[in-house]
């Protein structure tokens, strides 16, 4: 089994309260192999990888931490923590992350990996600014 990789999110703006922060995040899709990476890195991939590589988009959970001004921001149900992150990648290159807002539900698909919750996406929801 493999192990998280992290990815620095900087200069995160909260939603709630404004707050400016970096965070670690962690998350089980692509190689899994203790990468610590940054957006704008492709995922590198092996056999202890999760998730499938090349969709043209899927987005991931992460858990981080939560807002340091705030202890938000809390998304709706069925979220309810403020550590989730949704992580978007694009052709294996990790495009945007944002605390999660309830959009997606990473519990209720179907999934061939049970042990790595993605959604594969058609395109970015209009929420997405890049």
């Amino acid at each position: 089994m493999g192990l998280w990789s992290h990815l620095n999110v900087r200069r995160i703006e909260c939603p709630k309260c404004h707050t400016i922060s970096d965070h670690c995040v962690q998350f089980f899709f692509g190689g899994c192999n203790d990468d610590h990476l940054e957006i704008g890195h492709t995922l590198s991939w092996g056999p202890d990888g999760r998730g499938e590589p090349g969709h043209r988009l899927v987005v991931t959970d992460g858990l981080g931490s939560p807002c340091p001004g705030c202890g938000g921001p809390h998304a709706p149900p069925a979220v309810h923590t403020p550590n989730q992150f949704d992580i978007f990648i694009e052709n294996d290159v990790i495009t945007h992350a944002r605390w999660a807002t309830g959009e997606f539900d990473y519990d209720t698909k179907d999934e061939p990996d049970p042990e790595s919750d993605y959604l594969v996406l058609d395109d970015y929801p209009p929420s997405v600014t890049r």
